[in-house]
């Protein structure tokens, strides 16, 4: 069987990806205005910062596992007194490293292997737009849980696409495997568009516009549940804490 190349995302690598700056690398490099990624973005963060203040907990060691161009580093720097982040690309690293948020050296390029930590060693791992096809869930899923610690969080924003293999029933699969449990587990967005997203990206719409559309976003999706036979995909919470055992 042919090894999988992680290092490209439909047709794209993810060097060429990373010209389109932070979030284009991450979201919607074809998005002219901004607008789009803007919205995405601030549902995403939204979800994360609920998540993240639904634990009522401090960490203090957090990894952001596949950083791309450094998007949630700030996010991760609120939350953990250290932070420390991996990626496969060096362009998308040289993206995270321009931020200054963080010491270059906690940004690691990381392909094959064990990842370059302990067992255990991050109290919060952060993983977003990264497990994007069933070959990379189950390649990475394992190495995610033995960097976290015994009770620590494990916070994935990702997509649930038939087309894809990433159904739910997967997804769950893998998390047992690697020994976590589920605490929460829910759609924030949906592809095709909502009412939310079509407000925030019209040519009028100010930036200011991003964070209501995103709760508006996130209220919307309260109701909606990913089957199966469900079409299109959607972004996807899931919130983990690593069990015991090996």
């Amino acid at each position: 069987m042919a090894q999988f190349d992680f290092d490209v995302y439909e047709g794209i690598s993810w060097t060429e990806r990373a010209n389109y700056g932070v979030y284009g690398v991450a979201l919607d490099h074809a998005d002219k205005s901004g607008k789009k990624n803007r919205f995405m973005d601030a549902v995403h963060k939204t979800a994360i910062r609920r998540a993240l203040q639904a634990q009522h907990r401090s960490y203090a060691r957090a990894l952001d596992f596949g950083c791309g161009g450094g998007r949630m580093l700030p996010l991760l720097k609120g939350s953990a007194r250290e932070v420390f982040a991996v990626d496969r690309t060096p362009a998308c690293l040289e993206l995270a490293r321009a931020q200054n948020l963080v010491p270059a050296d906690h940004l690691i390029c990381w392909r094959d292997g064990p990842l370059p930590f302990a067992d255990g060693f991050f109290d919060l791992v952060l993983c977003v737009y990264v497990l994007l096809t069933s070959e990379a869930l189950d390649a990475f899923m394992d190495e995610i849980g033995r960097v976290c610690a015994l009770g620590g969080t494990t916070i994935l924003l990702e997509q649930t696409d038939n087309a894809r293999g990433l159904t739910l029933a997967h997804y769950h699969r893998a998390f047992q495997e690697a020994r976590f449990s589920v605490l929460l587990s829910h759609p924030v967005r949906r592809s095709g568009g909502s009412p939310a997203m079509k407000l925030a990206t019209r040519r009028w719409a100010p930036s200011w516009l991003d964070a209501p559309a995103a709760r508006w976003e996130l209220a919307l999706m309260k109701s909606q549940h990913y089957a199966d036979q469900t079409p299109g995909y959607f972004d996807y919470l899931f919130v983990l804490s690593k069990l015991s055992g090996s």
